[in-house]
């Protein structure tokens, strides 16, 4: 009874000291790819956009933009092959694996015709977000050149501070019940209708591999518009 009871001990024994081995392991493959895509100058310069600044146009509404990362993924890899730019390594890199992931949330002119009409850069050209405050925001919007640029291009017309733009990128992402599978556009408006009450009537907007979901400035869901010119 004893000898059955030692190996029972020792059969848990390693199976603990496994587990905890490949928990470190997990971790530190995370660490090191937020290290990778963190540990450089991630930040966004006004002067070199090509579209430039906007900082008088009033926002009317807003559009909330997602982006389906494997579709994105399979073009970066298209384009760069086994040499992805560390600024990509840890969406499309590595272990991470990303469906649904945050673009933006965009402070949006209803007159608009074209995207340089659009609220653009109103508080000019921003010191670089801490890195410990984009790594929060991380497995949302797995980029932190895309955190930073869209801040600054984007958030800077709507919030005063970098966080409070990113927890309202959250705040309305994690409202949301997004499939985590490909399907087409009408599939697509067809499963988020069924599974989400707020956006049954709503007209949402797409492109190729990205959703638009429109919200009024009380954060009401409204209809996007027919036209995506000045997106």
């Amino acid at each position: 009874m004893n000898e059955k009871k030692t190996l029972q001990l020792s059969i848990f024994v390693v199976c603990f000291f496994i587990f905890l081995l490949s928990g470190w392991y997990y971790f530190s493959k995370q660490k090191q790819a937020v290290g990778i895509i963190v540990d450089r100058n991630y930040d966004y310069v006004m002067k070199n956009d090509p579209i430039g600044q906007n900082a008088n146009a009033p926002t009317d509404y807003y559009t909330f933009v997602l982006s389906w990362s494997p579709a994105f993924c399979d073009k970066q890899r298209q384009r760069y092959g086994e040499n992805l730019p560390n600024s990509l390594q840890y969406q499309c890199g590595l272990t991470q694996q990303f469906g649904w992931v945050i673009h933006g949330l965009w402070p949006q002119n209803e007159r608009a015709r074209r995207v340089s009409d659009q609220p653009r850069f109103c508080q000019g050209d921003l010191p670089i977000v801490p890195q410990e405050i984009i790594e929060q925001y991380l497995p949302e919007s797995p980029s932190a050149n895309l955190l930073q640029g869209e801040w600054e291009k984007h958030g800077a017309c709507a919030f005063t501070h970098a966080k409070d733009y990113f927890e309202k990128q959250r705040e309305l992402y994690r409202t949301l019940k997004l499939p985590n599978y490909a399907l087409s556009r009408n599939e697509l408006f067809q499963w988020l209708r069924k599974n989400n009450q707020q956006l049954k009537n709503a007209y949402l907007g797409a492109s190729r591999n990205e959703l638009f979901i429109c919200y009024d400035l009380n954060w009401k869901v409204i209809d996007c518009p027919r036209s995506r010119t000045g997106y």
